[in-house]
């Protein structure tokens, strides 16, 4: 569903002007690079950037990639360098 004040952002691995969710588009059409777990930063940064609060961002990616919550909050505070 695309929200009619979305101006779109642009895939970073193809140039394609997407719109939400993105990263449908992104596991859809770059599987390989959405399976990275790079891609779980990215995420984060961007659920929080839209204001959902930090456990529900860590449980909404763990279950996107079958892994736990925590796993991913130890991954993501490893590339920050500090807890999140």
């Amino acid at each position: 569903m695309s929200d009619d004040n979305d101006e779109g952002r642009e895939c970073p691995y193809c140039g394609a002007i997407l719109h939400h969710p993105y990263w449908s588009h992104v596991q859809q059409e770059h599987p390989a690079e959405y399976a990275k777990n790079e891609t779980w930063v990215t995420l984060y940064k961007d659920y929080v950037g839209m204001g959902m609060e930090k456990d529900v961002c860590l449980m909404v990616i763990g279950e996107l990639f079958n892994v736990s919550a925590e796993e991913v909050e130890s991954y993501i505070a490893k590339q920050f360098n500090r807890t999140i």
